[in-house]
């Protein structure tokens, strides 16, 4: 079957992509799993309200998380230093926002879910891409072929295969019973479990623990060690509900692509994400946006004026590497928590 655009990847940046295209395009937007809880923090940072709100987007109260979470605990593991600091994010379940997404589709995209991206190559002007649904494989021609699959992008091995170049993580996040109330979000640090950092969400009854981890270096234990640690701070933690794993990148300049002829990346795919924080959802809308613009200011699709058009992402991400020299420099760290920089300073 003929389309104009194939979107690989239903997520924060396919949805949006698909939603903001022109609406006489006729769009498939292919999802290969339909039940998995990605392993997602799910807070919407400020850069992501800021694009949901020049979206017109509002959250739907049942996308919501107990608690808000007005700061964020940051702790240092080896040192048991802290601070806490004002910060302004949405608590929300990262599954429900993403079917949220997938219902504001507009008509003319084609919703295909299950389906598995299996390759692609070009024929005589179009872009045949190969598609396996319910066991069955079948070929669908476009012109413009969209990978927004991710950090552990098959579209972007497709074109580059580059994937073990790239600076990544193992992200591993176990979900967990709510013994006693937690109000804030807590970020943690050691070097013996991580050289990035690890997190502890309050999401209604349950939390989640996470960490980005080696995934040479026994990511399984570190893990295990984390939790440990986390529980000896005095976090209590109750029975465990679930665990999910994920690549989570840390890009450095040379890991942004952004495709190549008729085939562009969006997103974690293209390398789109936080190098400080992790942070992927504003990154997903501001780049869905661009390409969208894109095409819609060109007859035909250039994939060099995409690349432009993401100069300011390239540039956030570079500062943020700089940024993260400071975060993750354990001396500059607890300078910062000894002389309480920035601190909220305890009511009692």
């Amino acid at each position: 079957m003929m389309f104009d655009i194939i979107i690989i990847g239903a997520g924060p940046a396919g949805a949006t992509f698909a939603r903001l295209a022109e609406r006489h395009l006729n769009i498939l937007l292919v999802e290969k799993s339909t039940d998995r809880e990605k392993c997602c923090g799910g807070l919407v940072a400020p850069d992501a309200q800021k694009m949901l709100a020049r979206f017109d987007l509002g959250i739907p109260k049942e996308i919501i998380s107990d608690p808000q979470l007005f700061y964020v605990r940051s702790i240092d593991l080896e040192t048991n230093r802290e601070g806490k600091y004002q910060r302004h994010y949405t608590n929300i379940n990262r599954r429900l926002l993403d079917q949220y997404l997938i219902k504001k589709l507009p008509s003319n995209v084609k919703h295909m879910a299950g389906g598995q991206y299996l390759g692609h190559r070009q024929e005589n002007g179009e872009i045949i891409v190969s598609i396996r649904q319910n066991g069955e494989v079948a070929e669908h021609s476009c012109s413009v072929l969209v990978g927004a699959d991710g950090a552990h992008s098959s579209v972007r091995k497709a074109l580059y295969d580059d994937f073990h170049k790239i600076r990544k993580y193992l992200a591993i996040q176990g979900e967990y019973k709510l013994e006693t109330s937690i109000n804030h979000y807590a970020v943690f640090f050691d070097r013996g479990i991580s050289d990035f950092y690890s997190w502890l969400i309050p999401k209604g009854d349950t939390v989640l623990v996470g960490g980005a981890f080696d995934e040479r270096n026994n990511a399984k234990q570190k893990y295990k060690k984390l939790i440990e640690e986390v529980v000896s701070y005095g976090y209590s933690l109750g029975d465990p509900v679930r665990l999910d794993a994920c690549y989570l990148l840390r890009p450095r300049l040379r890991d942004i692509k952004t495709g190549q002829g008729g085939v562009a990346l969006i997103g974690e795919a293209a390398g789109l994400i936080s190098p400080s924080s992790s942070e992927g959802l504003s990154y997903a809308y501001r780049s869905a946006y661009t390409l969208a613009k894109t095409l819609q200011e060109a007859s035909a699709f250039d994939i060099k004026k995409y690349d432009r058009g993401i100069l300011g992402l390239r540039i956030n991400i570079f500062m943020k590497n700089i940024k993260g020299l400071f975060i993750y420099n354990s001396f500059l760290r607890n300078m910062i928590f000894k002389i309480n920089i920035g601190t909220i300073k305890n009511a009692r």
